[in-house]
């Protein structure tokens, strides 16, 4: 998702609305704070975009630089009829004895609870407001050896100030679920300044307030940007609530633009609805034609150099998630340190197999995980143990390792690699996707199966020789893949697709980073003239018993390839050295056995005999966590199964 802060959509405020914001809260005059909260099925981070959640953040806040240069983290007094407030905006002021100790007596020293506490329900309003600020004014001096660190005050924000305000959002207002979350996070920016009672007053300075609720339960959206505009009439063009109001209807508009994307590219009939089908086809399918994201030549012809921005989206703007818990492959796994150190074996390997009830084939097994690097090295062969280190992969350069598994020997071969797409991949995307065209994808974590054979046949950039994500040499097998259609950072909220996008693995083909629309990656190259390999693709494909120069034979052979992410490894190694017994037990893409028959049951599916987690499995996972959850990973552990409604593990 985007970041407001760094966007040109947004501006940020200054110090001088952040100080005018501080200290005028309509919410708090109007209405105390004490305004129902409605209980939410789902988290709160699930209503609001992440950058709505940024917007907000850096209106309530100013953001982290002006809370620990400008605020120092200390209490303050902004002025108007605000008491002393700290933290993230929690104005004393407007808080009872008993909630300041909830949402704060675990957070500060008690020594400071303890002084703090005597302000409370003090502000700076009428009558008598010219001796209140004064001693306003002596409190803040007498107060300032208190700090609030950034870290406590955004935590103590998020526990327990968001879920209450998304509570008296989903309270007031009708249709909130048909809103993209950027345009849900527009009105809860408004609840947060004006207070959710505002939707039902009298009051003439709430018209627009009433209209808005009116519209939501009309489904009128296209005319609350207006609403939010036209309140300026109670501030002033000039003011900082003028700005807010704004910049919030322009976040909403952005949600409309959004939503009218995925319209449009429904009525194309490029969005296929994830639907479980009454009676489910074999999973253990036949590959399709092949298939390929490559519509036209574009990005994997190394020496191509353009991109084709879409509004507001750079290269400069494509990263990997930085916050684990927006990312799928993440999500769901416990957290280490990252940079944390740790030593693979084939012990370790092996645990997850079984954890992830993967059936591989006969013979070496290729692994591939998402960030994370080898210790000291570029590559490791024929060893027994691999140190890498767990990190987290990008769009521009090799931050992952692909390696390969003797499950007779035990040895293992591993090289820097790369497990997703290029920066290039999601720009062009996302300008593509206002077309209704596809281009760029994450291949999700799972097991698949991979075939020597062709990539991009009958093309200037043709490479024999290379892994297909296909049960046959020329195929495409169908996988659920994400994609994101709206900005170049891809979240458990972007659009999982029913494709075959024909992710093969391939030498990168590129001096600096490597050229993939979804496929996986090595540093190397294909000399077509002389059908020779080189580089770490090279390497991987003499582990996997084939040569440095192509050769006929080498068509058709088959390999299964588990990829997880450097976490799952690291996690699994922790396990073998310490004996923690965390779970690592999974069902994902290529999970097969008995669980799988009770899963596929308990989505209303009619079990085939493979009892294997296909395209048709994950589908309808995916689409029941959207149903439960607002959004989905594909991925089921012990962890999640009750908040789902499933019994799946044993």
């Amino acid at each position: 998702m985007n970041d407001p802060l760094h966007s040109s959509a947004i501006e940020a405020p200054n110090a001088v609305d952040l100080a005018e914001m501080l200290g005028w809260r309509e919410a708090a005059e109007e209405w105390g704070g004490d305004e129902e909260a409605t209980p939410l099925d789902i988290p709160w981070q699930d209503a609001i975009s992440t950058r709505a959640y940024d917007f907000i953040v850096t209106w309530e806040t100013g953001g982290r630089a002006y809370y620990e240069q400008v605020i120092r983290a200390r209490p303050v007094w902004p002025a108007f009829a605000s008491g002393i407030t700290i933290g993230c905006g929690y104005d004393l002021g407007y808080h009872t004895r008993a909630e300041f100790e909830a949402d704060w007596g675990t957070r500060l020293p008690r020594a400071a609870i303890e002084r703090l506490s005597r302000v409370i329900g003090f502000r700076t309003d009428d009558p008598g407001r010219a001796a209140k600020v004064t001693r306003a004014k002596a409190l803040v001096r007498s107060l300032s050896d208190i700090v609030v660190p950034w870290d406590v005050a955004i935590a103590q924000f998020d526990a327990a100030k968001m879920p209450k305000l998304v509570g008296q959002l989903y309270g007031a207002l009708d249709n909130l679920d048909r809103l993209h979350p950027h345009a849900r996070g527009a009105l809860l920016s408004l609840v947060f300044n004006r207070g959710g009672g505002g939707f039902t007053s009298t009051k003439d300075r709430f018209r627009e307030m009433r209209d808005t609720r009116r519209m939501m339960a009309d489904g009128d959206f296209d005319a609350i940007p207006g609403c939010l505009r036209a309140m300026i009439r109670i501030w002033g063009a000039e003011s900082s609530l003028a700005k807010r109001r704004r910049q919030e209807a322009d976040l909403f508009e952005a949600g409309l633009a959004e939503m009218a994307l995925t319209e449009g590219l429904a009525a194309l009939g490029a969005l296929e609805t994830l639907e479980a089908p009454a009676s489910p086809a074999a999973e253990d399918h036949e590959d399709v034609a092949e298939q390929t994201d490559d519509h036209l030549e574009a990005l994997d012809a190394p020496e191509l150099e353009s991109v084709t921005e879409a509004p507001g989206q750079s290269l400069a703007d494509v990263r990997w998630n930085p916050n684990d818990d927006e990312q799928p492959d993440y999500r769901h796994l416990p957290k280490l340190p990252q940079g944390t150190e740790f030593d693979l074996t084939a012990e370790d390997l092996e645990a997850l197999i079984r954890a992830n009830a993967f059936q591989v084939l006969p013979g070496r097994v290729l692994f591939a995980l998402r960030g994370a690097r080898l210790s000291g090295a570029e590559k490791r062969e024929d060893v027994a143990a691999i140190t890498l280190v767990d990190q987290r992969p990008d769009h521009h350069d090799f931050r992952c390792v692909i390696g390969v598994l003797d499950r007779g020997s035990g040895r293992l071969w591993a090289f820097r690699a790369s497990t997703v797409p290029e920066a290039k991949a999601l720009v062009n995307g996302v300008a593509k996707a206002r077309s209704g065209q596809f281009e760029g994808n994450v291949l999700p974590t799972g097991c698949y199966t991979y075939t020597v054979g062709t990539h991009r046949a009958g093309t200037s950039g043709e490479i024999r020789g290379v892994l297909r994500l296909s049960k046959s040499r020329d195929g495409a097998s169908r996988v659920i893949a994400l994609r994101t259609l709206d900005d170049v950072v891809y979240d458990r909220r972007d659009f999982w697709h029913d494709c075959a996008p024909a992710d093969n693995i391939h030498p990168g083909r590129r001096r600096q980073g490597f050229s993939s629309l979804g496929c996986m990656t090595l540093p190397g190259d294909y000399d077509r003239g002389r059908r020779l390999h080189t580089g770490l693709w090279a390497d991987l494909r003499e582990a996997l018993g084939m040569g440095r120069t192509f050769a006929a034979s080498d068509d058709g052979q088959q390999f299964s390839a588990m990829l997880l992410t450097g976490l799952d490894a690291a996690l699994a190694s922790r396990q073998r050295t310490s004996g923690e017994a965390a779970s690592l037990q999974r069902l994902r893409f290529g999970s097969q056995g008995d669980a799988v028959d009770r899963l596929q049951r308990q989505l209303g599916l009619a079990p085939d005999a493979s009892q294997l987690v296909g395209p048709v499995t994950r589908a309808a996972l995916i689409q029941h966590q959207q149903r439960k959850l607002g959004w989905a990973d594909g991925i089921l552990s012990p962890e999640a199964e009750a908040e789902l409604g499933l019994t799946v593990f044993n």
